[in-house]
């Protein structure tokens, strides 16, 4: 099993539709941070241009890694989402800390 890590930077207004959305299609976990940053749209109304916006990371298994990007950029697309980026990453290794065990070798 090849585990991928799905970065997302969204819109604060997407959270929390993402989030319902994530768990109809079964993903067992997200991590939600908030952060600022700037880039296609800055916000112009402050001095350092930062826009306020969430992160969210997801941890899946390669065959249902492009399910849930087509479902996130759905989501995009029926709130209007002005801005945000994605990006899938391959992990060469998870370790779950309350056991230890290896979850890239584990079967479904």
């Amino acid at each position: 099993m090849s585990i991928q890590r799905i970065t997302a930077i969204v819109p604060l207004d997407m959270v929390e539709p993402l989030e319902k959305i994530l768990r109809a299609c079964g993903v067992p976990g997200v991590t939600i941070e908030h952060v600022q940053g700037y880039g296609e749209h800055p916000n112009f109304f402050r001095r350092d241009l930062m826009q306020e916006n969430a992160r969210l990371l997801v941890f899946l298994d390669e065959a249902k890694v492009d399910g849930v990007i087509d479902e996130i950029v759905k989501c995009a697309r029926e709130i209007e989402a002005t801005a945000g980026i994605l990006t899938v990453e391959t992990i060469d290794r998870a370790v779950r800390l309350t056991d230890g065990a290896d979850l890239s070798v584990e079967s479904d």
